[in-house]
């Protein structure tokens, strides 16, 4: 039993990785209006990036170790996410919406509230 359950239990911690970058963090990242645009744009570029690994596979020499270079692309896009994406643990997301629609008006000088703490923004919006 536990050899059938394995693999499957392995399986479902990949989907639910790919679950919560492909969904979760552009439901709570972006604002009500765009986030199913935002929604195709994750998936998109999760499949443009499939492809690309793809071919690029064929053009390594045969004697390259895949292993290692499977594992130096998910540490380099681990770097990009920590970098890019906010933390918006304990915000309210109508918050993060205030911010952004006074954003998309050309007002973002003016907003004033907690969306913009240290604690909710990016390591790349910070410095």
């Amino acid at each position: 039993l536990w050899l059938h359950m394995f693999p499957r239990r392995c399986y479902q911690s990949l989907i639910l990785g790919l679950v919560l970058v492909c969904l979760q963090i552009p439901a709570e990242i972006f604002p009500t209006e765009m986030r199913t645009f935002c929604h195709g744009i994750c998936a998109a570029s999760g499949k443009v990036g499939a492809l690309f690994a793809a071919v690029l596979f064929n053009y390594l020499p045969r004697d390259t170790d895949l292993f290692s270079v499977c594992g130096f692309t998910c540490f380099l896009a681990f770097i990009l996410t920590v970098i890019t994406i906010p933390d918006t643990t304990g915000m309210d997301l109508l918050e993060i919406d205030r911010k952004w629609r006074m954003a998309l008006e050309g007002r973002q000088n003016d907003y004033d509230g907690p969306a913009n703490d240290s604690r909710y923004t990016s390591m790349f919006e910070r410095y």
